[in-house]
């Protein structure tokens, strides 16, 4: 298959969609979708009543799984002690994170069965595209507990992800400014970062790293494959945010764009690039663009 690279114009750009951000409270567990199953505990109701349901936030989880069999299983109570993510250290500072890239690691507690692990031999995790949990968490008292199996209405899926606490309403997380900057107030949202190219709001929006002078959100490579008629593109992504692809025919001005084919949010590939192919036979796309944004947000 010959590959060339062609001179096709590139542009990128940041959602531009902002919401505001919320404390933690009612469960962001879809109302359908919401059991898993243990064979030693039965089913548990992630949502429970909705109030005291679980919640799956961008850097911490909080709530309560309800069992009958076993009772509440407290997933982290929303505020870790460093405002990041729970240490899980002590009986004040215990709860399941999430890595931001799906992964959900820690300890649940139930009064009635002690710890559960989410831990990596039984990975489970969140799909970053439709909110889907998968793999197992672990009790010494009750065995694996399955988060999406193969029986009906076994499925917890969540509709968002929280962002946490955004104590001075930038739109930014306070556990972001304080990973970066060391305080939950200490970033100014509309400042630019460290490549002299996005404010810290799109940083954070991208992932990116703020002080680093040479972390972007580029277009690095389009080639053409001539048979099928397709081309590839290249983009810098993080494995923590989730992408759009658009085209445009128009070559003097990046207007008039159109998704490309196929449609859709892009779960970015592992490491540092994503690359896809497009469908260019119906449209000639002189122009590309990418859309970021942060994974299932509110």
């Amino acid at each position: 298959m010959n590959k060339s690279l062609i001179p096709i114009m590139a542009c990128l750009v940041l959602a531009s969609t902002l919401l505001p951000l919320s404390s933690f409270a009612t469960s962001t567990i879809n109302a359908t979708n919401r059991y898993a199953w243990g064979a030693n505990i039965g089913w548990q109701d992630w949502r429970a009543d909705g109030a005291n349901g679980v919640v799956i936030g961008q850097f911490v989880c909080s709530g309560y799984i309800y069992a009958a069999n076993v009772g509440w299983i407290h997933l982290g109570d929303g505020s870790p002690a460093d405002g990041v993510q729970y240490q899980n250290n002590s009986a004040t500072d215990y709860g399941v994170n999430h890595e931001g890239d799906g992964r959900l690691r820690g300890f649940a507690y139930g009064a009635n069965i002690g710890w559960v692990q989410f831990e990596d031999l039984g990975d489970p995790r969140v799909n970053l595209l439709n909110g889907e949990l998968s793999g197992y968490a672990y009790g010494a008292n009750v065995g694996w507990i399955n988060l999406n199996t193969a029986e009906p209405d076994g499925l917890v899926q969540a509709d968002t992800m929280e962002p946490g606490l955004d104590t001075d309403g930038d739109g930014i997380p306070d556990a972001w400014e304080i990973v970066f900057f060391g305080g939950p107030t200490n970033a100014n949202a509309s400042a630019m970062a460290s490549n002299n190219v996005n404010t810290l709001l799109e940083a954070y929006i991208a992932g990116l790293d703020p002080h680093s002078t040479n972390d972007f959100l580029e277009i690095t490579a389009i080639d053409h494959l001539t048979v099928p008629d397709r081309k590839e593109i290249t983009w810098s992504s993080k494995e923590t945010r989730v992408y759009r692809l658009d085209g445009s025919t128009n070559l003097l001005e990046a207007t008039d764009w159109i998704e490309t084919d196929p449609p859709g949010q892009i779960l970015p590939d592992p490491g540092t690039h994503t690359m896809r192919s497009v469908d260019d036979d119906a449209i000639d796309f002189r122009n590309f663009r990418v859309r970021v944004s942060v994974p299932l947000g509110p």
